[in-house]
């Protein structure tokens, strides 16, 4: 009996954590400070629009090498168009995710394994109902 509970102390620890919806362990975590925002009129076409401001001074990209360019696009009239490439411009292999933050919900988007040297990318289809939306995310990098 006294074994069952010492093996069960040390199961506690891996029974209570959570990786959130992600498939990998987290080493980095940063904000790409581009957010979009989609206008949808009751009647007629959504607006996208976005700003990003570079300075001469900005880091060689996030998490020590790393760049995540999401674009997005209109897909029809009711939905658009996300793409989320991570460029891997340092000399490890990663494991990359991006958590898009939809209005006010948060959604993890793996990409999965980003080689050095290489780009992958994955797109997603968001429904838009009326009214305004601002979408930004962030990179989520593992070994």
């Amino acid at each position: 009996m006294a074994l069952i509970a010492l093996l069960g102390a040390f199961l506690i620890p891996i029974l209570l954590s959570s990786l959130q919806g992600l498939t990998h362990v987290l080493t980095c975590q940063q904000k790409t400070n581009v957010p979009f925002t989609v206008e949808l009129p009751p009647h007629g076409q959504p607006t996208i629009s976005s700003s990003a401001v570079i300075t001469r001074d900005q880091a060689a990209g996030l998490c020590g090498g790393l760049r995540l360019d999401m674009r997005v696009g209109q897909e029809s009239a009711n939905k658009v168009k996300i793409i989320l490439p991570i460029a891997n411009h340092t000399k490890h292999d990663w494991q990359g995710s991006v958590k898009l933050n939809l209005g006010g919900t948060s959604v993890p988007v793996r990409i999965g394994g980003v080689p050095a040297g290489q780009t992958r990318e994955d797109t997603i289809h968001f429904h838009v109902d009326p009214g305004t939306h601002e979408i930004n995310g962030s990179l989520l990098i593992g070994p």
